[in-house]
């Protein structure tokens, strides 16, 4: 029996396509006195003071935060809120380009609102998108946030995927999955581990917030065995990244300089 090998590329979101790992769905917290448009002390320490009094992990309590936020003020969100922060997005250099003109079926796996991101401008030239629903009411206005896209769910997306591809559940034969590390660990080990390719990306500087837990991640994986590719997160055509994604290359044919975390 033959299997479907065409190549597939599944990408992170935030940090990944874009230039941080912050994510700009959350701008609509404006309407609570918070500024949502990058990381910040005031609105950390209103995540901590939550968090000191809610059961869960960082992620379920991350996003139980910005769901109270709405439940308990009994407040609502129209698309057109949600989606504003769409204006402070940064794509990382030659994003737009690559997935336009990639010939591989390309998806987003993320842990960000899935709604937020189907709606992007960008989001009609991916094949699929994958993230944590948000809720509605009888009116289709926002009321809270769904099941969270854990890093379970992130595993029963990419089976989907492969599904959707006439795959084995576990045929990850010249699938990619593109991560920066924040939430991408368990992604990259299934898809690595079933004949896939892990590929790590970073940004040119270290200014981000979550850098260093994301290299520790890194270090981890790598010691592993677990990480195949490592560069910076440049799609410009000619780009490590660009070539590695095209299959033009091999981590044999990389040199060390282009290999660089």
């Amino acid at each position: 029996m033959e299997f479907n090998t065409e190549p597939i590329n599944i990408f992170d979101f935030d940090g990944t396509l874009t230039t941080e790992t912050w994510p700009k769905f959350w701008v609509w917290v404006k309407k609570f006195g918070y500024s949502g448009e990058k990381r910040n002390d005031n609105l950390e320490g209103a995540l901590a003071e939550y968090r000191s009094t809610h059961d869960g992990d960082a992620l379920e309590t991350f996003f139980g935060f910005f769901n109270d936020l709405l439940v308990d003020n009994k407040e609502v969100l129209t698309y057109e809120e949600l989606m504003e922060g769409e204006k402070y997005i940064q794509y990382n250099p030659g994003v737009r380009e690559f997935i336009e003109k990639a010939s591989a079926k390309n998806y987003i796996v993320s842990g960000g609102l899935k709604e937020f991101l189907q709606k992007l401008k960008i989001a009609n030239n991916f094949d699929a998108i994958y993230g944590t629903p948000v809720k509605h009411n009888q009116d289709g206005l926002i009321t809270g946030i769904g099941e969270v896209m854990t890093d379970d769910k992130k595993i029963l997306a990419i089976k989907e995927i492969l599904k959707l591809n006439n795959r084995q559940e576990n045929d990850c034969r010249n699938v990619y999955y593109i991560g920066d590390g924040y939430s991408d660990a368990i992604a990259m080990r299934f898809v690595h581990n079933n004949g896939g390719k892990a590929v790590f990306v970073h940004q040119p500087n270290k200014n981000d917030g979550l850098y260093e837990y994301t290299n520790k991640i890194y270090e981890k994986l790598n010691s592993d065995g677990m990480v195949d590719f490592c560069c910076l997160a440049d799609y410009r055509n000619g780009s490590t990244l660009s070539n590695i994604l095209q299959r033009q290359k091999t981590k044999l044919e990389l040199s060390d300089d282009e290999l660089d975390r």
